[in-house]
């Protein structure tokens, strides 16, 4: 039961690790790594702002924007 869980987590990754890279080409680098930061990263969005030289809301529409065009992605994936 737990490798099947593991492979599940592995493939899920995979599948996120895909989906994100084809979506990256459709926005900004500063987009990207306001979301990268924030969602891979771990880190807050002050931080992720901060190093940015941006106000934090522009970080968190960065990492709604992303995310939105992620479930997009998965949603075309899974019509298929």
């Amino acid at each position: 039961m737990q490798e099947d869980a593991e492979d599940a987590t592995a493939e899920a990754r995979i599948l996120y690790r895909r989906a994100l890279a084809l979506i990256q080409q459709d926005f900004e680098d500063h987009t990207w790594r306001a979301f990268w930061g924030v969602v891979i990263d771990g880190r807050g969005a002050s931080a992720v702002a901060l190093d940015l030289g941006v106000e934090i809301n522009v970080v968190y529409l960065a990492k709604s924007r992303v995310l939105k065009r992620l479930r997009e992605e998965f949603e075309g994936l899974l019509e298929h």
